[in-house]
């Protein structure tokens, strides 16, 4: 895979495609930097005549993605990424228009005819968000959620602390206390 150094380094690196022309079509260059998308959702397919790919009119068929920030551009299906999504829906070739909604992990895989944007073998990896943990109430900082309690709700202390059954009881006696 090639791609171009951007004189000002702190310009995302783009691949050749995306800097000359307006492509038309996903390919390789909306993998970022290269790497997989791990995880995009295939909303729906539709056949298409005389669809312009790479400058000639071919009937195909294209896979169009759920908005997502890689791309807007539908994916031309050639034979291998058909054939992979089609066990990925656990759909025959005779069923590949009725696939909607499939999660599916996008790669750059090498051809006769150069790298391509391929459907992974992989499966989609369901991306996880981190959640932050609340800090818990110790005996440093009690004194404080006792004085937030005098004008606040046990809920919104919940909001910035774990409050564990026991802390909330401690809680509850000090304040009325």
């Amino acid at each position: 895979m090639c791609l171009l150094k951007s004189k000002d380094m702190t310009q995302p690196k783009k691949h050749f495609k995306e800097l000359v022309g307006n492509p038309t079509h996903a390919g390789i260059f909306i993998l970022p930097e290269g790497s997989d998308i791990e995880y995009i959702v295939v909303d729906h397919l539709e056949e298409k005549k005389g669809e312009l790919v790479n400058g000639v009119k071919k009937d195909c068929v294209v896979a169009y993605f759920k908005p997502n920030p890689y791309t807007n551009l539908g994916m031309i299906m050639n034979v291998t990424n058909a054939d992979r999504l089609c066990k990925l829906a656990k759909k025959t070739g005779w069923q590949l228009l009725e696939i909607k909604d499939i999660p599916v992990r996008l790669t750059s895989e090498p051809s006769s005819k150069g790298d391509g944007l391929r459907i992974s073998k992989l499966p989609a990896k369901i991306p996880t968000t981190t959640v932050k943990q609340k800090p818990a109430i110790t005996e440093e900082n009690f004194d404080k959620a006792v004085e937030f309690l005098k004008t606040k709700t046990m809920d919104e202390l919940r909001g910035f602390y774990e409050v564990s059954e026991e802390v909330e009881k401690r809680l509850i006696t000090q304040n009325n206390g």
